[in-house]
């Protein structure tokens, strides 16, 4: 991607012309050094070196200075008020959670200095702004990635309510969790966590979970192929969750080719 002009708006255009033409006219009394290109300068730069420069022109040029200086220690102690928060949780280990911190802060700069001064049409400006926003939210959901299967794993629970995972507790003071399950009758039909998990109807007898023999073998049977049904959706939500995830690293690649070089332009 190249860089691209955009159209100003007719205001600042305007404003740019007649500060192009004061600068012409002040460099045409200011010393300027030109490169030796051969004789073909020497009496241009004879006549540039013989030339006088008023006391009135050099307290313009010092004010200018002066204007300068006052403009980067106004934006120095404006940027550490601004940027003190987000620099002092910075930690080097952090990794993209911080290099996103820092992302998102300064798009969120960029974006209350292009409404307050953005100098492009308004067709563009609004673009810029919306695009940057768009990054923003993107950047938002890329911090937190356990968010992308957390939120797809809710809507398969709200779609299945009904099931459960069960805490055993052993009179030994052991703990286990025993899988998932749904209630029937006085037991529970499930099937068991672990590398050979049991499934069918189970009841507790003691301090033990055991299979035993349902009151309705029909029932159970559907509540398993129900369970099974419930399995297949929760390992849909982790594959979309990473089409999540993949969908908005892509995104955000295609905003920043777009937009990267004409949002500070």
């Amino acid at each position: 991607m190249l860089l691209k002009s955009q159209p100003l708006a007719p205001h600042i255009s305007k404003k740019i012309a007649a500060e192009n033409t004061r600068k012409c006219d002040a460099n045409w009394e200011r010393h300027i050094k030109l490169q030796r290109m051969g004789k073909m300068l020497d009496n241009i730069l004879n006549d540039d070196r013989q030339r006088k420069i008023s006391l009135q022109k050099r307290f313009v040029w010092l004010w200018r200075d002066i204007k300068s200086s006052y403009f980067d220690l106004k934006h120095a102690v404006r940027n550490h008020i601004r940027w003190h928060q987000t620099l002092r949780e910075l930690r080097p280990w952090e990794g993209f959670s911080g290099l996103i911190n820092v992302m998102t802060v300064h798009l969120q700069d960029y974006i209350s200095y292009e409404q307050q001064h953005g100098h492009s049409t308004e067709e563009f400006t609004l673009h810029k702004i919306r695009t940057a926003q768009q990054v923003i939210a993107l950047l938002k959901r890329m911090k937190e990635p356990d968010e992308y299967l957390y939120r797809r794993q809710q809507e398969v629970k709200i779609k299945y309510p009904q099931y459960k995972s069960l805490i055993t507790e052993y009179k030994s003071g052991g703990v286990s969790c025993s899988g998932d399950f749904v209630a029937q009758g006085d037991g529970w039909v499930g099937i068991e966590s672990g590398m050979e998990p049991r499934e069918g109807y189970f009841e507790f007898v003691g301090d033990r979970f055991e299979l035993a023999n349902s009151p309705n073998q029909c029932k159970t049977d559907k509540l398993l192929a129900q369970l099974r049904t419930y399995y297949k959706d929760t390992d849909d939500a982790y594959k979309q969750a990473e089409i999540d995830s993949n969908a908005d690293f892509d995104r955000l690649g295609q905003l920043l080719k777009e937009n990267l070089y004409t949002w500070w332009d």
